[in-house]
């Protein structure tokens, strides 16, 4: 893989994930992103850069260090401002792709790798991260992101907002139909075609031209297994057939 290739790839996820995640609301967005970053820091971890949470505010500047250490910029400034602190990103790594996103979305950030980590770690030590202003240096590299990172603000009264226990339903709902929906696909194979069938013996014509017994073809082609038995009817018909034999052998020894 060419470098030019892997850049214009890496810009490429970051855009798309970017444009989708800008058609949800904002709750949709931090859970899908925390999820996300959750993963990722542990992906990270798995393949040679681990990341030791502390259980405080210190983490998300941390995580900062750690992606910005190994090139995801070449260098971050950090000025304190009023509301929050302006985070000037210099040589940040994707810059293209968050300035295309910057024209579609409120937030171009919303795909960055380190945001969806940070979105995650505030999340944990009941923080929220509140994007203020964004801008585009247009004679440097630069990119500003103010953000203010305050406390999560718990609901009053101890409420939820009903929009939100919505979404949140709605998620979980998602969630388990997806599972089920994987599971199901786990366990199935699907028949498909023409199946000739024997009009007598009801046997079938595999794709190697043999006739084959019904429970012996399903078998091959799903994930069914089969349990024999008699329905209600052929059960009936099956106890008269059998009364009438002992009443014919009753009559047989009645004559003798």
């Amino acid at each position: 893989m060419t470098r030019q290739f892997e850049q214009a790839l890496y810009e490429g996820v970051l855009v798309a994930f970017g444009k989708i995640l800008a058609r949800y609301d904002a709750f949709a967005q931090a859970s899908v992103l925390r999820d996300v970053g959750r993963e990722l820091i542990d992906y990270l971890g798995n393949h040679g850069f681990p990341f030791e949470e502390k259980g405080n505010a210190e983490d998300l500047a941390r995580m900062m260090d750690l992606f910005v250490s190994n090139g995801f910029a070449e260098r971050l400034e950090i000025n304190p401002l009023p509301k929050g602190a302006d985070y000037v990103w210099h040589g940040l790594y994707g810059r293209a792709a968050y300035q295309e996103l910057h024209s579609v979305s409120d937030n171009p950030f919303l795909a960055c790798p380190l945001n969806t980590c940070l979105y995650h770690l505030a999340a944990k030590n009941h923080l929220t991260m509140h994007l203020l202003e964004k801008s585009f240096d247009g004679d440097s590299d630069a990119v500003h992101a103010q953000y203010e990172i305050v406390d999560s603000e718990p609901p009053l009264n101890g409420d939820l907002n009903p929009l939100v226990i919505e979404n949140a339903r709605l998620v979980k709902l998602a969630e388990e139909r997806a599972n089920r929906l994987e599971q199901a696909l786990k366990e199935l194979k699907i028949l498909r075609g023409i199946l000739h069938i024997c009009m007598a013996c009801k046997r079938i014509k595999d794709e190697g031209g043999n006739w084959r017994q019904f429970e012996s073809y399903v078998r091959d082609h799903s994930q069914a297994q089969f349990s024999h038995g008699y329905c209600p009817d052929c059960g009936e018909q099956m106890r008269q057939e059998v009364d009438q034999e002992l009443r014919a052998l009753g009559a047989e020894d009645g004559g003798r």
